[in-house]
């Protein structure tokens, strides 16, 4: 018998991949989606994410406070809805003050400091990066470039970081925290964001080097988001968001990784405003 007629199957290994053929097919769906609406703008990519606020405050509260669902939920979604529907009309500071006022109003439902701090923050984890999503769609000049290359990046480094993980295997980058990553699917990742910035420079005539620096770090935050909704998820007990989307849980485990970006990205432009034009291989 050779030995690996004798080896022991490993039920979780089979899983996953009967898991493949779901994760491939929904994640190309939504990726269609998604480059739509950020070609579409305007009413589009607000709808979208709008919907998207949704069934992540729904996520969230199923995940934090799911005893008191209704009213948590209510809170959240009336917060981070309607500060999307604010940033859809270019009002941001009213956009955050709306988010921040929903959280302080849900967090005086719970007692004790850690689950006001969960209630109040998850309004502002669902709802910051949804408008800042919205705001870099509406940055000039070519926000919807600056959109689609954020897609390029964080989906190839999620992609390469997945893959890379499943075929090479190794060392796991944090076992008490997220089992199935580990640190040959985190250099995939970067890798992969690398080439992916890269070949959005060769495109467009920007600078490759400054790309592909922009690429790694851009695939790191986006690993590192997606180790915090592992964390997240760990301290309320549960594997996935929910299962909304066949192959990949729920929408916030389907886009950890580029809200975490999303926010990083808003923070250095709003910085440095001139680094786009700089990536754009124009002078500022």
């Amino acid at each position: 018998m050779s030995s690996s007629e004798g080896a022991p199957r490993d039920p979780q290994a089979e899983r996953r991949l009967d898991d493949l053929g779901p994760r491939v097919a929904s994640g190309a769906v939504l990726a269609v989606f998604g480059l739509a609406v950020t070609i579409a703008g305007g009413p589009w990519i607000a709808g979208a994410t709008g919907a998207a606020v949704v069934i992540m405050s729904y996520e969230w509260t199923r995940m934090s406070e799911p005893k008191s669902l209704s009213a948590a939920f209510a809170f959240c979604v009336v917060g981070a809805l309607g500060a999307v529907m604010a940033a859809s009309w270019g009002q941001y500071p009213l956009a955050f003050a709306i988010m921040v006022g929903c959280g302080i109003a849900s967090a005086t439902r719970r007692r004790g400091l850690a689950p006001a701090l969960e209630t109040a923050g998850g309004v502002i984890y669902i709802g910051a990066p949804c408008v800042l999503f919205l705001a870099l769609r509406e940055h000039q000049p070519d926000g919807a470039l600056l959109i689609l290359s954020l897609f390029a990046i964080i989906w190839s480094a999620d992609a390469a970081a997945y893959f890379g993980g499943k075929l090479i295997g190794g060392p796991k980058l944090v076992p008490n925290l997220s089992p199935a990553k580990t640190w040959s699917g985190f250099a995939s990742g970067t890798i992969a964001g690398m080439a992916a910035a890269a070949a959005v420079a060769v495109q467009i005539g920007g600078p490759a080097a400054t790309w592909s620096f922009v690429g790694a770090v851009l695939a790191l935050v986006g690993l590192f988001g997606d180790l915090f909704e592992s964390l997240l998820k760990r301290r309320f007990g549960v594997k996935d968001a929910s299962r909304v989307i066949p192959g990949h849980g729920g929408v916030l485990d389907r886009i950890d990784g580029l809200m975490a970006a999303t926010v990083v990205t808003a923070t250095v432009l709003a910085a440095a405003p001139g680094f786009w034009l700089v990536l754009l291989g124009r002078t500022p």
